[in-house]
């Protein structure tokens, strides 16, 4: 084709686009074909899933460990804010099984429990942002109180010697050049969390176990309770049984009242106000106030001796 005739030809296709499309459409409906029959061969690969679904991990809920009762020693803050090698090896076995988690082993806050969390864990490396201080007294806080809108809860449950160890273990291996306590911060911690004068920790037991202990105390007062409406039921037809039927709107709550308080057990008075005192609450009704002299007598007899 002469040159003359492809300026004729492009100076057509200026003129009618449309002739541009009908060049080209038969690669095009090439490729469209193309694209579709890989489409077909290939459908179950590209309808597949690569992405694994996110499951949850299952929740573990531990329970309660047996512990005794204990009582911390008081220490002397002035002596115990002063690092020493046995102080540091305590804080450093609790930051390693505790605190690197989330922290790292380096102190960075990049340690594989952090992922996620917002804010994110302390950089012990880093001066800056330090909510209660570099200091013994600030990191201390820190571990007794938590971090308010943090991921960082209270470890109140260790001792005064785990927290001063652990303050002294971060502060040794993390901080470079950590500023030093002055004498009224260590007097304000010890007079804040009472250290001088020791600490009582309670002891604790599996809620398995503390269920089974509460059972077993209350067991004899329902074998009473369960006894004692038997009395009533099988001697309906005495005067006292009636009597006290008449003022009762439910036995078996008025039984349980009575059992688990002695106090109207010591007079007749003493019956007397702590029936009037809790009326619809205790399974009495408030007939009760109607009762004469000889009737109140009557039943505080009667009661003491089926209860």
């Amino acid at each position: 084709m002469s040159d003359s005739n492809y300026k004729d030809k492009i100076e057509e296709i200026k003129q009618n686009p449309a002739m541009l499309f009908g060049l080209f459409y038969p690669y095009i409906l090439v490729i469209i074909l193309g694209v579709g029959l890989y489409y077909l061969a290939n459908e179950a690969n590209v309808a597949q899933q690569k992405i694994p679904p996110l499951t949850t991990p299952p929740v573990e809920i531990a329970d309660l460990t047996l512990q005794q009762p204990k009582v911390i020693p008081p220490v002397d803050v002035n002596q115990i804010s002063v690092p020493t090698p046995e102080l540091i090896a305590i804080g450093g076995k609790i930051y390693k099984s505790t605190c690197a988690v989330c922290h790292g082993d380096e102190g960075t806050g990049i340690g594989p429990g952090s992922v996620g969390l917002n804010p994110a864990p302390r950089n012990f490396t880093n001066h800056d942002g330090w909510i209660n201080g570099e200091t013994i007294a600030g990191i201390y806080t820190s571990l007794q109180e938590g971090t308010l809108n943090s991921s960082m809860i209270a470890y109140d449950f260790l001792t005064p010697e785990e927290k001063f160890g652990l303050a002294h273990y971060i502060r040794s291996e993390f901080i470079d050049d950590p500023p030093m306590d002055d004498e009224m911060d260590l007097l304000g911690l010890d007079i804040l969390y009472d250290l001088s004068a020791g600490m009582k920790v309670a002891g604790q037991m599996p809620t398995e176990s503390a269920m089974q202990l509460i059972a077993e105390k209350h067991a004899h007062k329902f074998d009473k309770i369960t006894a004692a409406v038997e009395v009533i039921n099988t001697s309906q037809g005495s005067k006292s049984s009636q009597l006290l039927m008449s003022v009762i709107d439910d036995l078996q709550l008025a039984f349980s009242a009575l059992e688990n308080s002695d106090k109207w057990r010591g007079s007749e008075d003493l019956f007397i106000k702590f029936l009037t005192a809790n009326v619809n609450q205790n399974g009495f009704n408030g007939k009760i106030f109607y009762l004469s002299f000889y009737e109140w007598n009557t039943l505080y007899i009667y009661l003491n001796n089926i209860l």
